[in-house]
């Protein structure tokens, strides 16, 4: 079976950079109609218009919603539902990675606190909650979580635990779904990958800790967003269908 994602419906989550845009583009390259879904209307249009501007372009929907906000998912819920009337993929990408050493346990700030949880683990709760049963009523689909190394134990640096914690449990909640929902066709993977090189990773962390990190990948570079288009394509494809409830680690050190 070959991997195919032409004419599927996939919603990417913090789509309107990063990360989140590469996969959108890519995955529309491929012939998916995608759902760009962010907070930012302007970053929102701006992303589906280079959507619009690739070769035999294929549909593409732009939803302004704060995935932290149940209200707002749920109408971006219906919106894509009323536009489509099916939901094959869910890549929820939306996240906040703090800059670093600000979030140590004895100083944080509950303010930054909130907002990461609501980022990066509230949001992926209320997606689910609110697209899974899109897809259930068309005979199933893919979720897939972006976690993160961080979300390791032994890959989490002072002043991470915020983040790590948030991400060790969307791994949780990605195993939890599965033996939820598999028996409706649902499948779920949570993708961990090792520092990638976004605007977000470049406002989070120092340019030692990057110099660092970088030396032991391959080639001497951070993982770019567009190295894991690919590894998206195949599991919103039906090519992964027996590939669910599960963590896959993107580690690229060399020593």
């Amino acid at each position: 079976m070959r991997v195919d994602v032409r004419d599927k419906v996939i919603v990417i989550t913090g789509a309107a950079r990063g990360l989140g845009r590469a996969m959108a583009l890519g995955l529309a390259t491929e012939g998916a109609r995608i759902v760009v879904l962010a907070r930012d209307e302007a970053k929102v249009k701006g992303t589906v218009d280079e959507i619009a501007a690739l070769p035999d372009a294929p549909e593409a929907f732009g939803v302004v919603a704060d995935v932290g906000d149940e209200a707002q998912v749920r109408a971006a819920a219906e919106a894509v539902d009323g536009r489509f009337g099916r939901v094959n993929g869910l890549i929820n990408n939306a996240g906040w990675m703090p800059p670093s050493g600000t979030m140590k346990v004895l100083d944080f700030r509950i303010e930054d606190l909130n907002r990461i949880i609501d980022s990066n683990l509230i949001g992926c709760f209320l997606t689910t909650k609110h697209f899974a049963p899109i897809m259930i009523s068309g005979g199933g689909g893919r979720i897939i979580y972006l976690s993160s190394m961080g979300g390791q134990w032994d890959a989490t640096p002072p002043g991470g635990a915020p983040y790590g914690a948030t991400k060790a449990g969307v791994n949780i909640l990605a195993n939890v779904v599965h033996k939820e929902l598999a028996n409706d066709g649902i499948r779920t993977i949570a993708i961990a990958p090792g520092l990638t090189d976004t605007p977000g990773a470049r406002l989070a962390a120092t340019e030692e800790h990057i110099a660092r990190v970088s030396s032991r990948y391959p080639g001497g570079r951070l993982g770019q967003p567009e190295d894991l288009v690919g590894f998206a394509a195949f599991l919103c494809s039906d090519a992964a269908s027996h590939l669910s409830g599960t963590v896959l680690t993107v580690r690229p050190f060399t020593g």
